[in-house]
C-alpha cells in the first residue's frame, strides 16, 4: 500500500517515535554528564549501554525517514514540532536522585515500547516492511533494556537509602528484585508476599 495517505501516516508515527528516541537520547546524556555518583557499576553500566542504543535507534529511523520520503529539513521541523514530550520527566534532571532517574529512564522506555508497538503494527497493516520490520527490531532492542533496569533500580534505592539509614535491611534490593519479578509473572499472586519486616 503505497500511496500519498498512507506514506504520510507511516511518516508521521515514524517521526513521533523519532522526536522520542530523540528526547532519550539528549536526556539520557545529561544523566551522564550531571550524575556523578550512581551507585555502583551496574547504573553506570545501565546508562552507557542506554546512551549507545539510543543513539543507534535514533539514526535508524531517521534513514527511514528519508526512505519514506522526508527531506532533510521536514525531518528538523516535525522532530522540533514534537520535541520535549518527555520534559515533565527529564526538566530537572540534575536535580533527582539517581533512582528517580532510572524511574524515568524506565518510563521513557515503556512509552517507547508502546510507541514501537503501534509503528509495528502499523507497519503491517499499511504493508510497508522497512517499517514493520525496523519497528519490530527497535521493540526487540528495548524490552530487555527495560527487564535490566527493573533489576537494578532496587538496588540502586538501597544504596541511597543506606546513607542516611546505615541500619537498614540490606536484604531489601534482592527482596524488591524478587517481587517486581514476581509481579510480573504469571505466577506472581499465587506466591508470598515478599513482605519483610526486621
Amino acid at each position: 500500500m503505497s500511496n500519498p495517505q498512507s506514506q504520510n501516516t507511516l511518516l508521521m508515527y515514524v517521526n513521533d517515535v523519532l522526536a522520542l528516541e530523540r528526547d532519550i537520547k539528549e536526556s539520557v546524556a545529561l544523566q551522564i554528564d550531571s550524575a556523578v555518583d550512581l551507585h555502583g557499576p551496574e547504573a553506570t553500566a545501565f546508562l552507557h549501554q542506554l546512551a549507545l542504543s539510543t543513539a543507534v535507534r535514533h539514526a535508524n529511523l531517521v534513514e527511514l525517514s528519508y526512505v519514506l520520503g522526508s527531506g532533510a529539513g521536514a525531518v528538523k521541523e516535525v522532530v522540533a514540532a514534537a520535541a520535549g514530550m518527555l520534559a515533565g520527566f527529564y526538566g530537572k534532571v540534575r536535580k533527582h536522585a539517581v533512582s528517580r532517574i532510572l524511574r524515568d529512564d524506565y518510563t521513557a522506555l515503556s512509552l517507547a515500547c508502546t510507541a514501537y508497538s503501534m509503528l509495528y503494527t502499523t507497519g503491517v497493516a499499511l504493508r510497508s516492511e522497512p517499517t514493520a520490520s525496523l519497528a519490530l527490531h527497535h521493540l526487540r532492542d528495548v524490552t530487555p533494556l527495560l527487564m535490566n533496569l527493573s533489576h537494578i533500580i532496587p538496588g540502586v534505592v538501597v544504596a541511597e537509602l543506606s546513607v542516611d539509614f546505615p541500619e537498614l535491611n540490606h536484604e531489601a534490593a534482592a527482596v524488591g528484585r524478587d517481587a517486581t519479578a514476581s509481579a510480573w509473572s504469571q505466577h506472581g499472586e499465587a506466591e508470598s508476599p515478599y513482605v519483610y519486616i526486621s
